[in-house]
């Protein structure tokens, strides 16, 4: 792979062939990507990480749009041209689009990402109380009850944060019934699609921070070159990751996926039956 030229690299990995079917895709943006001088360009960088129900996963690519009403045909257009005919469950905040996301992969259902949802809600807290209040919205989050959630909210602590953030515990709360469609998910599938919104969100911190290392990019196809490298480690970071816990097991390593090439790769914990 050494002799071929960076470009090549990148737009072979983005045009692999995907499964045909997937458990649980999880969709982040990157946006406020900063640019050197006074560019006038707003795009949102989008990238993916699907997930089999066996619990095999794998990043399945990035996108670069100019506006919300673009991600359909970028996005779900580029994924279905790839293979991905089936998507039982989508994640991200995609509401404006759901009509199309469920349009592309029949029988879908999109859910919010519960993790993107605490990421944004804290980023308007003071980061001294950030720890507390990602713990506290964790616990309603987890409730999924409004009996529960009541309870949670009525100690001292609680109090506190409410008082000195009306707006976002207020906020959190209609998040929290937004969340409903998720809690009464089958365990399995409500435990397979936590851990594939907990693993996506923890790329996209890692990856958001590597961007701020890297400091404002010379234009928009810079920054996305940057995106597309960054998952691609990822991504073999993942098949590691899986291979390891395969040999763990006792089983031999899964055929080396290159980017140049198309495998599941890395793993979460499986859900067990049929999707609902």
């Amino acid at each position: 792979m050494g002799f071929l030229q960076p470009d090549v690299v990148r737009q072979r990995w983005l045009s692999h062939v995907l499964c045909r079917r997937y458990g649980v895709v999880a969709f982040s943006p990157l946006l406020g990507v900063k640019l050197k001088g006074l560019s006038t360009e707003n795009r949102t960088v989008w990238w993916a990480f699907g997930c089999l129900v066996s619990g095999e996963s794998e990043i399945l690519g990035s996108w670069t749009v100019n506006v919300d009403a673009d991600v359909p045909k970028v996005v779900f257009g580029d994924l279905y041209s790839r293979g991905a005919e089936f998507i039982r469950c989508g994640l991200g905040d995609l509401k404006p689009v759901e009509a199309a996301f469920q349009g592309t992969f029949r029988n879908a259902t999109l859910y919010p990402s519960i993790e993107q949802a605490v990421a944004s809600a804290v980023a308007g807290v003071r980061p001294m109380h950030r720890t507390a209040m990602d713990g506290l919205l964790r616990a309603l989050a987890g409730a999924g009850d409004e009996l529960a959630s009541t309870a949670l909210l009525s100690g001292n602590s609680s109090e506190f944060f409410r008082q000195k953030y009306p707006g976002i515990l207020a906020a959190w709360d209609e998040a929290v019934a937004g969340f409903q469609p998720l809690f009464v998910l089958p365990e399995p599938y409500r435990r397979l699609v936590r851990s594939v919104d907990r693993t996506a969100m923890g790329l996209q911190e890692r990856l958001t921070r590597s961007m701020d290392r890297h400091g404002p990019f010379a234009d928009s196809a810079d920054a996305f070159d940057f995106v597309v490298d960054w998952l691609m480690r990822a991504d073999l970071r993942l098949e590691r990751d899986r291979n390891d816990l395969l040999l763990a097991r006792g089983r031999g390593p899964a055929p080396r996926r290159s980017p140049l090439l198309s495998a599941g790769v890395g793993a979460t914990a499986p859900a067990q039956g049929t999707l609902p």
